[in-house]
């Protein structure tokens, strides 16, 4: 059976997290690390993390998913640390705790939204990282994308809207998107700042170069700026993109998946990319 051990690492044991174990020995494949998703803890967004971590045990491989710093049962250890330099730090002592106890070398990083990038990131600056799994991470508009933005508005400004007032339910409309808002927030209480395009087209020529497999997977959550697989090419100009650069685009599941049948899906995809990445046949030839 898949064993999952609760486990404590970094300075004074700060850390906590979860190793999925394979049943018998783990594959020679590099392990999983998933990182938080904003504020949720290990188990990800309805145990989104967990799911993913026993679908890659089923194939031997070993997943850890942890708290950073601050969230769930993980402690902050140097506080005058800006953001960027803790998560590194809590990153760092994870890989390297895998590496000394169960004598990993090589880990693909992965997580949803915050914990994507914080992946992608950390990627660049270690080279025991192998591979990242970016779920619904940075993305920026493209000519194409301008185009058809602009005539969705167009559209929805002059037909849908006016449609709405005939019917007398703009209001109603209008009154729902400002009881969604708190007092002294716009919109979400939470507004993730993505990563801008000049850094990510920095580290993802980085990763390119060094032969790291980069996942990178968009859903629903992301359809306010990525429309379709293709445009992927076009926000990354300047980089030469080749093989172990992946695109999945799953526009019918949400950011935050709340039917199991979504769940399912983006565990199977991030499942199969992985074993046709790092199946132990290709890894014995290579």
């Amino acid at each position: 059976m898949i064993r999952e051990i609760a486990c404590q690492f970094g300075e004074a044991s700060r850390l906590q997290g979860v190793l999925t174990m394979p049943r018998g020995a783990a594959r020679s494949s590099p392990a999983m690390v998933l990182l938080s998703a904003g504020l949720t803890a290990k188990s990800g967004p309805y145990r989104l993390y967990a799911r993913i971590a026993r679908a890659v045990a089923e194939h031997g491989v070993m997943t850890l998913r942890f708290d950073l710093g601050g969230i769930g049962s993980s402690q902050i250890a140097r506080p005058d640390q800006s953001l960027e330099e803790r998560t590194e730090a809590d990153i760092r002592d994870a890989l390297g705790w895998l590496e000394s106890t169960h004598g990993v070398r090589e880990f693909v990083l992965g997580g949803l939204c915050s914990g994507a990038e914080d992946a992608f990131r950390y990627a660049e600056k270690d080279e025991r990282a192998v591979g990242v799994v970016l779920v619904d991470p940075h993305a920026y508009e493209t000519p194409y994308w301008r185009v058809r933005g602009k005539l969705t508005r167009y559209l929805l400004n002059r037909i849908v809207f006016k449609i709405l007032r005939v019917a007398k339910l703009l209001d109603i409309v209008e009154d729902e998107k400002t009881r969604s808002r708190v007092e002294g927030f716009e919109g979400n209480l939470i507004n993730y700042q993505y990563m801008p395009a000049e850094e990510s087209s920095r580290i993802l020529s980085t990763l390119v170069a060094r032969g790291v497999r980069v996942h990178y997977i968009y859903t629903a959550g992301r359809v306010d700026i990525f429309h379709h697989a293709r445009q992927f090419r076009s926000m990354f100009p300047g980089v030469p993109l080749g093989p172990t650069v992946v695109v999945d685009h799953l526009p019918y599941i949400e950011h935050v998946q709340i039917f199991a049948q979504d769940r399912e899906l983006l565990v199977d995809t991030i499942r199969r990319r992985f074993l046709e990445a790092w199946s132990g046949e290709e890894r014995a030839a290579a």
